[in-house]
């Protein structure tokens, strides 16, 4: 009998080893290098967040630094008014008196104090403007903007939003119906960023006229009929027709800006919440409402204007839009 153990031939070769290209200190070798890479990779990841914080932090740095009460007032007041572009605003709570002519007012503010504004809504998906003045003329403002009602968004985006105006500016913020309301009363807060305790209101009383429109203009292109007046002489101004895009037109970001109303920021604006029944063709019965436009979005970025100074009051009915 044969066997191994009288075999003339080395164990090796009798029974050789299996090779699978690893011995015995390649698997913990391996480890520890893939250990490396991911200590490594922890680090680089931990030093590029690191980075981006520190970047994103520093770029908001001055607007949410901390701020004294007397640096973001004026008079007593806080350096920022709202209104909702819709002619029919006044007094909130009766607490001041209107201007018997809103251009000689000797004021930084549009308005001597806060107000309350009127809504006529045309069904869900209905819009209003509202327009944000920062009367500061060196310091940027940081605001946080609440309005205390479901049914109303800020451009359809929530109850909430922050936003920043640049010194001395004034800016736009559309208002949507989201969801079918006969009538309701409801606030804006306009907070400082820094320090809660500044904040200016505005009440809104928005109420139906009783329609449901199909379409409710936002940034669309149209024909828009136009009667304006100087708000404070009752003068009438000019009147037309024209091709307009409501909210902020494109063709006035070139430089110059193409159409001549690309120069009153506030009409582009005005055309938002223009409504009309969608019919078999683009002929549309469409809405109309008023608008009352402070300098700052008219004429008043226009130096030697001869309305740089002037309130212009606007009528404004969509005659057709295009789709």
């Amino acid at each position: 009998m044969s066997g191994t153990w009288i075999s003339d031939r080395p164990e090796a070769e009798e029974h050789p080893v299996v090779p699978i290209g690893l011995n015995e200190m390649a698997v913990p070798r391996i480890s520890i290098l893939a250990s490396f890479g991911t200590i490594a990779m922890l680090l680089l990841s931990a030093i590029w967040l690191g980075f981006a914080t520190s970047s994103f932090l520093n770029q908001f740095e001055d607007a949410f630094a901390a701020v004294a009460e007397e640096d973001i007032q004026v008079d007593g007041r806080w350096t920022w008014e709202a209104t909702l572009l819709f002619d029919g605003c006044d007094a909130r709570n009766g607490e001041w008196n209107w201007p018997s002519n809103l251009a000689e007012q000797d004021d930084v503010f549009w308005f001597p104090g806060e107000l309350e504004c009127f809504w006529e809504h045309q069904g869900v998906g209905d819009y209003a403007h509202l327009a944000i003045h920062n009367v500061d003329e060196e310091r940027e403002l940081p605001l946080s903007i609440e309005i205390n009602h479901a049914a109303i968004s800020i451009d359809g985006d929530g109850q909430s939003a922050v936003t920043s105006i640049a010194a001395g500016d004034a800016v736009i913020i559309p208002l949507r119906l989201e969801t079918l309301v006969e009538e309701a009363q409801f606030t804006i807060e306009l907070v400082h960023v820094s320090l809660p305790s500044a904040k200016v209101n505005l009440d809104v009383d928005m109420f139906s006229d009783g329609s449901d429109r199909d379409r409710h203009v936002r940034s669309e292109r149209m024909n828009v009929a136009y009667t304006v007046w100087n708000a404070d002489s009752n003068e009438q101004l000019d009147s037309g027709t024209l091709p307009a895009t409501a909210g902020e037109d494109p063709m006035c970001n070139t430089e110059p800006p193409v159409p001549w109303v690309c120069y009153i920021e506030g009409f582009g604006w005005g055309l938002v919440g223009l409504d009309a029944d969608l019919q078999e063709s683009l002929t549309l019965s469409g809405t109309n409402h008023r608008i009352l436009l402070p300098p700052d979005l008219a004429y008043g970025n226009n130096d030697g204007h001869e309305l740089q100074d002037a309130w212009l009051l606007f009528d404004l009915e969509l005659e057709q839009l295009f789709i």
